[in-house]
C-alpha cells in the first residue's frame, strides 16, 4: 500500500513540475501624459450604462472565463489521474495473482496454522472522476473500478473458444 501512494506521489509530483505555471509578472504603470478637453466635449453628460475599458464587468467576464478554463483543466488532469490510479491498481492486483500461489505456499511451510489463504483483499474501490452537465456545471463524483473484469473476459473467452472447438470436432 505504501509503495501504490509512493507511485501516486511520484506522479502527481512530476506532473506537477511538467505543468507549473509561472506567476504571471506585473507591469509597472506609466504616466501618460493627456491634453485637456475642449470645454464643450467635457461637460456632455456620460450615459448612464456605458462601460470604460476596463470595467467591473470586463474584469469579471474575464476572470470568469479563464476560471472555467483552470476548472477544465483541472477535470481533464483529475479524470487522467484517476485512470492512471485505476491502471495502477489493477497492475497491483496483477502481481498480487502472480505470486498468490508461492505466498500461500510460503505461509503454509513458515507458520501451517496461521497460514493466510490469499496474499491480497480486495473490496469495493472507487476512483474520483469529474463530469461537465449540458448546463455547463461540473459533478465531482466516484466511479467504481472492477478490478476482476479482466478475470471475467478470459473466462467468456475461454468458454467461447471451447465450444467453437467442440462444434468443429462435432462436424469434421
Amino acid at each position: 500500500m505504501k509503495e501504490l501512494q509512493a507511485g501516486i506521489q511520484l506522479v502527481r509530483s512530476k506532473y506537477l513540475r511538467q505543468h507549473r505555471r509561472p506567476a504571471p509578472k506585473k507591469k509597472a504603470l506609466k504616466p501618460k501624459a493627456v491634453k485637456a478637453l475642449p470645454p464643450q466635449l467635457s461637460e456632455r453628460p456620460k450615459p448612464v450604462l456605458a462601460f470604460p475599458a476596463n470595467s467591473p464587468i470586463e474584469g469579471l467576464q474575464r476572470r470568469t472565463v479563464e476560471g472555467l478554463k483552470r476548472l477544465k483543466h483541472q477535470e481533464l488532469r483529475i479524470n487522467q489521474l484517476s485512470a492512471e490510479l485505476e491502471t495502477a491498481m489493477v497492475e497491483f492486483k496483477a502481481i498480487a495473482s502472480e505470486i498468490n500461489h508461492d505466498w500461500k505456499a510460503f505461509q503454509a511451510v513458515r507458520e501451517p496454522k496461521n497460514a493466510i489463504a490469499q496474499i491480497c483483499e480486495y473490496r469495493t474501490v472507487n476512483v474520483p472522476t469529474i463530469h461537465q452537465k449540458p448546463s455547463g456545471s461540473f459533478v465531482l463524483t466516484s466511479r467504481t473500478i472492477d478490478l476482476f473484469k479482466a478475470e471475467r473476459e478470459a473466462t467468456i473467452l475461454a468458454q467461447t473458444l471451447r465450444h467453437r472447438t467442440k462444434r468443429k470436432r462435432d462436424k469434421g
